[in-house]
């Protein structure tokens, strides 16, 4: 046998080394298993060993970067806030730095190691989302039973983060039927779509209202993939009947009808009393003290997001609060916006928006080019993730995990190079 060339060898074994990485982010992220920190930390760490010992040195890294200094401007916003609060004061910044070198630095180690290694192999990452699916579904009817009530106890997150994860997995794995991975092509498509099945079920299981937001947006984005129609006026009707689809299949859900109509009668009640101990109430109560904090200090906000519950006692004092939500300490008002601009004002929200906002950019753009499938497929993904974690973030803090942010950073990511058609010139077509 011939030997492999050293730089091959090295491909593969980075190959190897990435995809069982990024196939693992999504099982430790939902499971008892857990380590998904440490999971991107090793991950940013090979990846970095890769982009030094590249083919081209540094100077290939660097021209694959330049392709993405927009992406990379944006997501540095996120650090220059940070430099701003710190100015203003001493305060606790340790994690928010943590959580913007993530989303910057990790990022991009993570793009230039990808760009150099084998597209095919590093699609097999995606079994990971699949089995992230089951493993999450498996958990979230664990702790329903044997009643099925609202399964509160799942591993790592609170139940409304868990739902929408697991929901997105489910989605990310349903999508990745069109990328070809084995032989054996029809039971792997018939696997998939009976995970975006046992998905569903465990998303339904988690009782998560706010996932449901983004439904119909999923079912457009898997549309535009599956027809390649992307003329937004022919967008109207698909986009109608996924949210009657959508509708449809969560008013089917007795649980959900139940939740649907506490969430009216709830709201209803917070019109005449907004005192109201109840969750709607609370929520829009911890709404409205977000947007008095913002407007105490529209361009700064409060310098850190640390200091939400400290300033809610003084909105507890005015009467903005009732004392129940004092009383039950929270740190943030449900609502990754309203957060974004009571902690850092208008910087933070334009930092928060660039997040979601630059990538969404590049990944429309790529699924209604015309280039080769696997790399349509990759920026439906792409697309998918970033909007879904957009709205998710109107009912929930979906980037107040670490853990979530390196796994939304390593995705994005991972689904940026394979839908880049000049990585897919050099190593396939």
């Amino acid at each position: 046998m011939t030997a492999l060339p050293s730089h091959c060898f090295r491909q593969r074994l980075g190959s190897f080394l990435v995809m069982a990485l990024i196939g693992s982010m999504p099982i430790a992220l939902l499971t008892d298993l857990g380590h998904a920190s440490t999971v991107f930390y090793i991950l940013t760490g090979v990846c970095a060993v890769i982009c030094a010992a590249r083919v081209g040195g540094i100077r290939a890294v660097l021209k694959d970067w330049k392709a993405y200094r927009v992406l990379a401007a944006a997501l540095s916003v996120s650090l220059l806030v940070i430099a701003f609060a710190a100015l203003r004061g001493p305060i606790k910044i340790d994690n928010e730095i943590e959580r913007a070198l993530r989303l910057s630095v990790g990022t991009f180690l993570i793009l230039g190691g990808c760009m150099s290694l084998i597209p095919h192999w590093l699609r097999q990452a995606s079994w990971g989302l699949v089995l992230a699916t089951w493993a999450a579904t498996g958990y979230a009817l664990w702790f329903s039973l044997p009643t099925f009530r609202r399964p509160l106890e799942v591993p790592q997150h609170n139940a409304v983060s868990y739902g929408n994860l697991l929901l997105m997995m489910a989605v990310l794995a349903t999508f990745s039927i069109g990328w070809r991975l084995t032989r054996f092509r029809k039971i792997e498509i018939a696997f998939k779509v009976l995970t975006m099945v046992v998905g569903l079920v465990g998303f339904i299981t988690t009782q998560t209202r706010g996932g449901w937001l983004v439904v119909p947006v999923f079912i457009v984005i898997g549309w535009v993939l599956a027809t390649g129609k992307t003329n937004p006026r022919k967008l109207l009707m698909p986009m109608l009947i996924a949210i009657i689809v959508s509708g449809a299949i969560s008013v089917s859900s007795p649980i959900l009808r139940q939740r649907m109509y506490q969430m009216v009668t709830q709201t209803a009640e917070c019109i005449s009393n907004p005192m109201a101990i109840s969750s709607e109430c609370g929520r829009l109560q911890l709404w409205h003290a977000s947007w008095l904090m913002f407007k105490a200090n529209p361009l700064f906000g409060n310098g850190t997001i640390q200091t939400f519950g400290a300033k809610l006692e003084e909105y507890w004092r005015m009467g903005v609060v009732s004392d129940f939500i004092y009383r039950q300490g929270f740190g943030e008002p449900h609502n990754e916006i309203l957060f974004s601009m009571a902690s850092h004002g208008v910087l933070g929200l334009t930092a928060l928006l660039l997040i979601y906002v630059a990538p969404i950019a590049i990944f429309a753009r790529r699924l209604r080019a015309q280039v080769p499938q696997p790399a349509r497929v990759a920026a439906a993904m792409g697309l998918a993730l970033c909007l879904g974690f957009f709205v998710f973030g109107w009912t929930e803090l979906m980037l107040r995990s670490i853990r979530t942010i390196g796994f939304y950073a390593m995705t994005m990511a991972w689904l940026l190079a394979l839908s880049d058609e000049r990585f897919l010139g050099r190593h396939e077509l």
